[in-house]
């Protein structure tokens, strides 16, 4: 059950019934997941409604690693972007195009209302400026900033004269409870042992195919071994995520363990930047690659 937090009524009243894309902000901890899925629940009851998943980290719509896209009301199939990491440090570029394709498949598939649940990195000149090109690339008509003072005020103040933005300041939930950072750890084990459940030994052959991101030495690839990568349709989105078990000298043929996919529709394979023991003790399942 929702607790509904102050302010939160007066959003969903705000909305119409012409096309609207909300952007939610505010830092880690600070109850946007819960405040996206009750605005996603009160905005299906009347509409289309698209919920968009960019926090790779304690994802909701798919494994950690990607961002994702699903329509209310349902059933509905996330759609999901492969960013192959659970922060967007480092992975800025990724991250960011990630959110406009997945709003973009929204549009697509006919939501009124897109509601985008943001990362929580909003702290420092790096956070700023990373919410900053999010906001300004999205082009959300509200933003929903949860703030405990003021410490979203300098990136609200970007958009503050936009003639197209309403900018609505909500105050954290006293419900909101912090999880620590192996309590944030520990979920993300949980959801990569449940996205590999069903995982069986796969081929792919690379032969034509177009590789991304932290792609390993194809000469000598011993190092490519429990790399997490992603299999990817011919738009980029992501067909099944895999853990490599080889990838044979020369690049031609990679060995994977997925859930099952269609070899066949494989247009590009992304390498992530971790690594993924599903067999490690608790707290010791991801390692990060350089």
């Amino acid at each position: 059950m929702i607790c509904i937090g102050e302010g939160w009524e007066e959003v969903v009243a705000a909305l119409r019934d012409i096309p609207e894309r909300v952007y939610v902000v505010g830092s880690t901890d600070s109850g946007k997941t819960t405040f996206c899925r009750y605005l996603v629940d009160e905005a299906a009851a009347c509409m289309r409604t698209a919920y968009v998943d960019c926090d790779t980290g304690q994802s909701r719509l798919g494994p950690p690693t990607t961002e994702g896209m699903a329509l209310y009301p349902g059933p509905s199939k996330p759609c999901l972007r492969f960013v192959g990491s659970t922060s967007p440090g480092g992975h800025f570029v990724q991250t960011i195009t990630g959110a406009k394709r997945l709003v973009e498949k929204a549009a697509e598939r006919g939501a009124r209302t897109t509601v985008i649940d943001s990362p929580g990195l909003v702290a420092g000149g790096v956070g700023i400026e990373f919410q900053l090109q999010m906001i300004d690339l999205l082009r959300p008509t509200r933003i929903v900033a949860l703030q405990r003072g003021r410490e979203l005020e300098r990136l609200l103040a970007n958009f503050a004269r936009h003639p197209g933005v309403v900018i609505h300041r909500l105050p954290v939930s006293p419900a909101v409870v912090a999880r620590p950072a192996a309590g944030r750890r520990r979920y993300r084990e949980e959801q990569f042992a449940s996205y590999f459940a069903d995982a069986k030994s796969q081929e792919v052959s690379l032969r034509g195919l177009g590789l991304q991101g932290r792609v390993p030495d194809m000469r000598n690839p011993r190092g490519a071994a429990g790399r997490l990568v992603s299999l990817n349709d011919a738009e980029n989105f992501v067909l099944a995520l895999g853990i490599v078990e080889d990838l044979h000298p020369g690049g031609r043929l990679l060995e994977v363990v997925a859930p099952p996919f269609d070899p066949a529709a494989v247009a590009s394979v992304r390498f992530g930047s971790i690594s993924l023991d599903l067999g490690a003790a608790p707290g010791s399942m991801e390692s990060r690659r350089p």
